[in-house]
């Protein structure tokens, strides 16, 4: 998979809410920041928490929006190439699975010793 992210020029996912479910997290995001994709999310559920200032946001469900990010990306060559950065930084920040375990670790101490 990483050497078909890489061949990206962009990763979209314009997740939309739904009565019964919500964006979780997006793990196509992390997966694509951490192969040095910019990334565009909808502004559904956790998606803006993992995106970060690591790449462009739309409304969810608004296509003028997400028209909008791409657009802005297609014509800025130098807004990708620092938008890829940002989420490779940021996944290698946030993401790992050692970082995550550290998380967890953390919350279950703490709740042994509540």
């Amino acid at each position: 998979m990483p050497l078909r992210l890489g061949e990206l020029d962009v990763l979209v996912l314009p997740s939309l809410t739904r009565p019964n479910w919500k964006e979780q997290f997006g793990r196509v995001l992390i997966e694509a920041m951490a192969c040095g994709v910019p990334v565009i999310g909808s502004s559904s559920g956790e998606i803006p928490y993992v995106i970060g200032d690591a790449g462009l946001i739309a409304a969810e469900g608004n296509v003028a929006a997400l028209r909008a990010s791409l657009q802005r990306l297609a014509g800025d060559r130098a807004l990708r190439t620092e938008l890829a950065a940002r989420g490779r930084r940021r996944v290698l920040e946030r993401f790992t699975h050692e970082h995550v375990a550290r998380q967890t670790m953390t919350v279950y101490r703490e709740i042994l010793s509540a």
